[in-house]
């Protein structure tokens, strides 16, 4: 069950809660509109009913949950926030963690600095970042720490305004032109979606997790990451690093690939070869790749 984290400052934390919703603002005056909105959308697509939601507040500097996924992610424009209209949105629930105490950034950083967590991202590479993901194993570790200061919470939540029902509409809100995809997060999206739903297993085998954007000390994002839990355990066996290419796949994606697969190898597996794949997603590829 993959997790999801959205940030966002203390006054829209009180309606997100209040009203069962979280949602990611529109970049309306962007130049490259149409491509940050399907950037956003493909974030989006990563989540599926039931999956945890947390927050972080930014003023306050802390991490609160655990909500889920009530439901699966949708675009509309109704006011809800008074800041500013949030279209791209997700209904949520109460889980069954109400921890009245919440985790501090220097908690966090404590954690990031002892490699407990790692794809921990309040900035990206082009700048500060509203939604990201972290893995099922990150989860546990966050579970923990929240339970070392909550041992005796047992109060029960609620939702006392849930916003209605909306149906997914993620895939019909993406900008196609002529039956042409005009951007690569568009591809994003649609293989976001479909990750989340446990499709490609045919191609791919059985991942347990994946994770979309995920950082790296190359001052990149690898743009998915596919993860294989061994099935008598919670211990990740294998991962799978995926770079994706709206059209053409040439020598410097499959550089920049071979970089993330050095990074990833010294960084998380401690060398060992046997547990990483590396995949090129791409409508065409150079001759020069394919040698």
């Amino acid at each position: 069950m993959a997790v999801h984290i959205f940030v966002l400052n203390e006054n829209n934390y009180k309606i997100c809660v209040r009203k069962g919703i979280v949602g990611l603002p529109e970049a309306k005056d962007s130049k490259q509109h149409d491509n940050v909105c399907d950037g956003l959308l493909s974030r989006l697509a990563c989540i599926k009913e039931d999956d945890y939601i947390l927050m972080y507040i930014t003023g306050a500097k802390e991490l609160r949950g655990v909500w889920q996924a009530d439901g699966e992610p949708y675009y509309e424009e109704s006011k809800i926030w008074d800041d500013k209209i949030y279209p791209f949105r997700c209904k949520i629930k109460c889980s069954e963690f109400n921890f009245t105490n919440s985790l501090s950034l220097n908690d966090i950083n404590d954690l990031r600095n002892s490699d407990k967590i790692w794809t921990w991202a309040l900035q990206r590479a082009n700048g500060s970042n509203a939604m990201f993901s972290i893995s099922n194993y990150e989860f546990g570790v966050l579970l923990n720490e929240y339970m070392k200061i909550n041992p005796f919470s047992l109060r029960k939540s609620f939702i006392p305004e849930p916003s209605p029902f909306h149906s997914n509409n993620i895939i019909e809100s993406l900008h196609i032109k002529d039956n042409k995809i005009r951007f690569e997060y568009t591809v994003m999206a649609y293989l976001n979606d479909a990750f989340s739903k446990k499709k490609f297993m045919n191609l791919f085998g059985n991942y347990s997790d994946f994770l979309s954007y995920v950082p790296t000390n190359l001052g990149k994002e690898i743009d998915i990451l596919l993860m294989f839990e061994n099935p008598n355990s919670s211990e990740i066996i294998s991962y799978d690093i995926i770079e994706v290419k709206k059209d053409k796949f040439d020598i410097d994606a499959l550089s920049q690939l071979i970089d993330y697969e050095s990074w990833f190898l010294q960084k998380k597996v401690s060398g060992d070869l046997n547990m990483i794949r590396t995949t090129a997603i791409a409508k065409s590829f150079d001759s020069e790749v394919i040698d």
